[in-house]
This record gives structure tokens, sequence and C-alpha cells, in this order.
């Protein structure tokens, strides 16, 4: 059993929590220490779903040679700014998939992120690290997801889309082969995305426009 703490408490964290469960109901792997947050929301004594809420970064930071992390805040941004503070202090972060996803040898994934379940991957597929993909998404052949985006769940992914870093992609939205998509940018839920999405932009629609916040 791999001892593992999520860093993030909130409703992504017991989500994340859950999956650590099912993969275990599958197969024991991970013990669950508990939760680690932001200096600022550490209190003694707290739990979350029967998990204790073990420290702050500095806590993963004495613990990096036996424990694992996993980073289970929404944002896309705050993610990558936790990933990015600890890995070069030695914090190793893990991967978690769920049992039921259907994914292929030739894909790539990278560190600490999180597939949930009824996923599918099919092949030579990239994943950054961080990335975080909701339940019913289905990812095509030879598509690439940026570092520490967020797909939210049924999204559909077809061969050759490029998603870029930090990206947001509300529920069912869909992409047609060969899109690309910029850092930062975000795609609304529902949206059909037909033609490139420019760094930082907001697309709502079908076909997908730009819009203004």
């Amino acid at each position: 059993m791999k001892d593992i703490v999520l860093y993030g408490a909130g409703g992504l964290g017991r989500e994340v929590s859950f999956l650590i469960e099912r993969i275990n109901r599958k197969e024991p792997t991970y013990n669950l220490v508990g939760f680690i947050v932001d200096d600022e929301y550490y209190a003694e004594g707290q739990n979350v779903h029967g998990y204790p809420i073990v420290g702050t970064p500095q806590w993963i930071i004495d613990h990096r040679d036996s424990v694992l992390c996993t980073c289970t805040i929404g944002d896309p941004a705050a993610r990558e700014k936790v990933q990015e503070a600890l890995e070069p202090q030695g914090v190793m972060f893990e991967t978690l998939i769920s049992p039921d996803v259907e994914i292929h040898n030739t894909v790539k994934i990278g560190a600490g992120s999180i597939i949930s379940r009824k996923v599918s991957i099919t092949v030579d597929v990239t994943i950054g690290k961080g990335v975080l993909i909701n339940e019913s998404c289905g990812i095509g052949h030879d598509a690439v997801i940026g570092d520490y985006s967020c797909l939210s769940g049924g999204c559909g992914i077809t061969g050759y889309v490029q998603i870029g870093k930090r990206t947001r992609i509300g529920g069912k939205a869909y992409f047609v082969p060969h899109v690309k998509v910029g850092d930062d940018a975000v795609v609304a839920a529902g949206s059909i995305v037909f033609t490139k999405v420019k760094p930082g932009t907001h697309v709502l629609g079908n076909p997908a426009k730009r819009i203004e916040l």
C-alpha cells in the first residue's frame, strides 16, 4: 500500500477520496493518510469524510520520502502553483486513475493527474501533468491535453485535437478533429468547437464563438 495525501479538502478533494476508495475496492493500492491544506485553512482536529487534515504544505515536504501527494484543488492555476512549488522540493505527485477507465498502453500521462470513472482514452494520446479529466469524457487518437487543464464531465475530444495548458472545458463540450485550443482558454459547457480558440479567450455556443465576460 502506498501512503498518499490529498492537497485540498474541498469538493474535489472529497470526490478524489471517494476515487481512492473505489481503487482500493478493486485492488488495495493506497493508504489515504488524509488531507493537507494551505496554512490559512489549517486548524487541529479537523477531518473530512473521516480522513484527518494532517497539516499544511510543510507536512508533505517533511514526509516527501514516504508519502505521495495529489493536488485536489479545482482551479488550474492553483494546481499549477502547488505542484510546481513542491516538486522541486522532492514531493512526488501521484496520478490517480479510476479502475473502470479504458486506456491504451500508448497513452502518456504526466504526474499528478486525475482521471475519473467511465473515461475512454484511445491511442497515442498525450496528457500533461496535473490534468483533471472528469467522468464520461472520451479522448480520441493523437490528442494532446496540456498541463493542469480541466475537462468537465462528458466532453468529446476527437483525433488530433490539441488543448493548451490551464484550459477549462465545460461539461459535454465537443471538439472536431485537429482543433487547437490555446493556453488559459475557457470553453463553456455544451459548446461545439469547430475552429481554433485563441489563448486566454472564452467561447460559447454551437458553433463556439468568442464572448466577453
